[in-house]
């Protein structure tokens, strides 16, 4: 009788010490499965090719939100070697540029990498985070993007009435090997009712 009665008494806590292994036990497989699922895909990388002076990955999709409302937004990874130039938004016959990425020179600031970059945004004044050194009209020393991007990037922001204009570049890194540097290039566009 006696044993029966420790036996009931303890039941709860054994039951409590069961579900807190099981759960243990979930979360270390959990936690092994997401490890070995990073390390395989780090593995299946392939180098970057040598696609200097060319855009790695385009991302432009136009979202209908409801009559008369829209967003543009346009995102590409450009890959420039020194001299070289990329549209992001494609020039429509005008003599000035929509929206270009020039890369002047590579170099480097306190042991961080830096790009020195000329950017034409259809002739409009373009603004920098603190850690990016203007060294004129839309001309900038842009180190590689931390932990802290906006100190760290070129950006525009304009909203007009029922009108938003957004563009953001940052440095994503510079291939020594091949002296290229990889720019990470976002431009958001909207419209709305006014109401």
């Amino acid at each position: 009788m006696e044993l029966t009665s420790t036996l009931m008494t303890d039941l709860p806590r054994l039951l409590c010490l069961v579900i807190a292994l099981a759960g243990g036990l979930i979360a270390a497989a959990t936690y092994m499965r997401r490890q070995r699922q990073s390390q395989v895909a780090v593995l299946q990388r392939q180098p970057p090719a040598s696609n200097a002076g060319k855009i790695l990955y385009h991302d432009a999709p136009t979202v209908r939100v409801a009559e008369n409302q829209r967003v543009d937004r346009v995102r590409k990874l450009a890959r420039l070697l020194p001299g070289e130039h990329v549209d992001i938004i494609e020039n429509r016959g005008s003599p000035v540029p929509r929206f270009r990425v020039t890369l002047k020179d590579l170099g480097q600031r306190d042991a961080v990498p830096t790009a020195h970059i000329v950017v034409t945004y259809g002739g409009t004044q373009v603004s920098c985070g603190p850690q990016v050194q203007e060294l004129g009209h839309n001309e900038f020393i842009l180190p590689r993007a931390g932990r802290d991007e906006p100190r760290t990037a070129i950006y525009h922001y304009h909203e007009r009435g029922d009108t938003l204009d957004f563009m953001r570049i940052k440095l994503r890194g510079i291939d020594a090997e091949s002296g290229a540097a990889e720019f990470d290039v976002m431009q958001v566009s909207g419209h709305w009712l006014s109401g």
